[in-house]
């Protein structure tokens, strides 16, 4: 924001100048005259480079100026190239026509409506108490299995 306000400052600059006359006259002063329009648009400069210049406003610079720092040194360039150029080599049009076929607009409503059901269905209170009634249910299966067992036996014997 600042630096567009600069900018449009620059642009201004020539019509700022042909509005400052000198007026010169028979006397000894010079009179400055500056429009209404321009000293606000100065205004509205020194007010954006107060905000900009703002102890926040430097701080967030100097982190964004880091973190780009941090990203485009060492081998992140480098890894994120080469990531990219693989990820891009799974894409084929193939691949994305079979997603596209997939996600709509469809499919993520109702898999939205599973994963509701599911957020609604596996609550804590039902998760521990299928738990118990496996952990009950697991020795009658296998006694119930040897017996099963047993009479297969018997009878195919």
């Amino acid at each position: 924001m600042f630096l567009l306000r600069m900018l449009r400052f620059f642009i201004f600059l020539p019509l700022l100048t042909s509005t400052v006359t000198l007026a010169q006259s028979t006397g000894t002063s010079t009179g400055l005259t500056i429009s209404p329009s321009a000293l606000s648009d100065i205004e509205n400069l020194i007010t954006g480079a107060k905000t900009l210049l703002s102890p926040d406003s430097i701080g967030n610079i100097e982190t964004t100026l880091t973190g780009a720092a941090t990203l485009l040194s060492g081998t992140t360039a480098n890894d994120t190239k080469t990531l990219l150029t693989e990820v891009s080599a799974l894409l084929s049009p193939d691949l994305v026509l079979a997603v596209s076929k997939l996600v709509t607009a469809d499919t993520v409503n109702k898999l939205g409506d599973i994963v509701d059901n599911a957020h609604t269905l596996l609550s804590a209170e039902f998760v521990n108490q299928t738990t118990t009634l496996i952990n009950d249910v697991t020795p009658l299966v296998d006694d119930l299995s040897k017996v099963l067992g047993g009479l297969l036996s018997a009878l195919l014997g």
